[in-house]
């Protein structure tokens, strides 16, 4: 129960942030269409933030269903990274919690996880942070749901910045400590420039990220890479 309660305390500051995001999201997702109970399952279920912008983007722009899924995908690809990198750290857990877990683990609770040192219980230090950022995030799209019947459509307008805003937070830590992810995000920012001009908006982003990724395994290590 120690473990349980550090989780939570540790996870509260970065709620703050989460909340405001899930209420952008709610927004979002209802200036694209979607109802109060789906905008909110949505985040309940899918439980993953850039995604979920980029899905609602695309729905705006009438992307075909397939090529949304594709995209949410491979995007939430680092995921299984994520979650085999966790279980590590639990491997005498029982499959049932380690799934549960997995599941439920996002960018935050993973930096945070990896970063603490070896807790009395880890599956219950995660499950603490887990829980509250869960709650968190779907309270915000609730709220964000919510609100859409009340801010002015100038607002809502404005909060499709929102998408770049969940991207760049992402990338901003790597950007400043390695010269290649930033090679790696100009060359498929310019990419995925180019293709939009010949195929459809969601198409070429997926496209674009598969050919950004395959450029990033032909660059070299960073030089403090090579250094550890």
């Amino acid at each position: 129960m120690n473990s349980f309660k550090k989780g939570i305390k540790i996870s509260l500051p970065i709620c703050i942030g989460m909340i405001s995001i899930g209420i952008s999201f709610g927004l979002a997702a209802r200036k694209a269409g979607l109802s109060i109970m789906e905008g909110t399952l949505m985040s309940m279920i899918v439980i993953a933030g850039s995604s979920q912008f980029f899905a609602i983007d695309m729905l705006s722009a009438g992307v075909s269903p397939v090529v949304i899924i594709l995209g949410t995908f491979v995007i939430n690809l680092r995921h299984f990274v994520m979650s085999t990198y966790i279980m590590k750290r639990l491997k005498n857990v029982p499959l049932f919690k380690k799934l549960i877990l997995a599941y439920v683990v996002c960018d935050e609770s993973f930096t945070m996880f990896s970063l603490s040192k070896k807790q009395e219980d880890d599956a219950a230090y995660l499950g603490g942070m887990n829980l509250m950022l869960y709650i968190t995030w779907s309270l915000g799209s609730f709220l964000g749901c919510i609100l859409m019947n009340f801010v002015p459509p100038k607002l809502s307008d404005a909060l499709g910045i929102a998408i770049y805003a969940a991207f760049i937070s992402m990338l901003m830590p790597s950007l400043m400590g390695s010269a290649k992810i930033l090679m790696v995000v100009l060359f498929t920012a310019a990419v995925n420039t180019l293709l939009s001009t010949v195929m459809p908006n969601g198409t070429s982003i997926i496209l674009a990220m598969l050919i950004g990724a395959f450029f990033g395994t032909m660059l070299p290590s960073d030089t403090k890479e090579q250094v550890k």
